[in-house]
């Protein structure tokens, strides 16, 4: 069941992995809200597939600003105030320029006004495309090119690090500690399938290895 409406009280769903006959991994992304006269009520998020079209993705969930910020370069708060700010500037600029040119005419000011907001919307759009180039080729790109030729283990750490730099923001700011504590991290890849990398426990496993002999045993 799909709709357009914004909702409330959303789980989100990640599926990611390799089909029977995918080379290369995709991901699926789905927000969740529940069951309604047994109809799965949901919407589809993103989509990534790993192809020849895109060599890695970096995609964040969840409480994402941290590492949104990290890779762009920007905190995205700072970037839509900014982004605010210039609309602002170049939509009213024109305006407040031509209301300081004296013995201008109605029809004139009018005319000249039409002018000025059209070169200022110019202005503004060449502001944006070069920011945005400078961006992805300064910032995003570089990061997103190394991950492409990552080893599975160093993969496995940089996922750690953005979880861990998220929980240290989060810790140092008023905002709720969503994101914390032990993490787990595992890799997915065509060759080995599923391996945990580090994987948190309500024990210290050093103390209780037939625990985890048994529990091997069993699966």
């Amino acid at each position: 069941m799909r709709d357009n409406f914004a909702w409330k009280g959303l789980s989100g769903v990640v599926i990611a992995g390799f089909g029977q006959k995918d080379i290369y991994p995709r991901l699926k992304e789905f927000s969740v809200e529940g069951v309604i006269e047994n109809k799965l009520r949901f919407r589809a998020r993103r989509y990534v597939q790993i192809g020849e079209k895109t060599d890695a993705s970096i995609i964040p969930f969840a409480q994402s600003e941290v590492v949104r910020g990290f890779i762009d370069g920007m905190d995205s708060g700072l970037e839509n105030l900014l982004d605010k700010f210039l609309n602002e500037i170049f939509a009213n600029y024109p305006n407040i320029l031509l209301n300081h040119i004296p013995k201008l005419t109605a029809a004139d000011k009018k005319k000249a006004a039409g002018k000025t907001k059209a070169v200022s919307k110019d202005i503004l759009k060449k502001f944006r495309d070069v920011f945005e180039r400078f961006r992805k080729e300064t910032l995003v790109n570089p990061i997103v090119s190394t991950v492409s030729v990552l080893p599975k283990d160093e993969l496995a750490a940089m996922a750690d690090a953005l979880v861990n730099l998220t929980s240290f923001k989060r810790r140092f700011s008023f905002d709720a500690e969503t994101v914390g504590g032990p993490v787990d991290v595992a890799v997915l890849s065509k060759g080995d399938g599923f391996v945990w990398i580090k994987r948190k426990h309500y024990f210290k496993p050093e103390l209780n290895p037939n625990f985890l002999t048994n529990y091997f045993q069993d699966d």
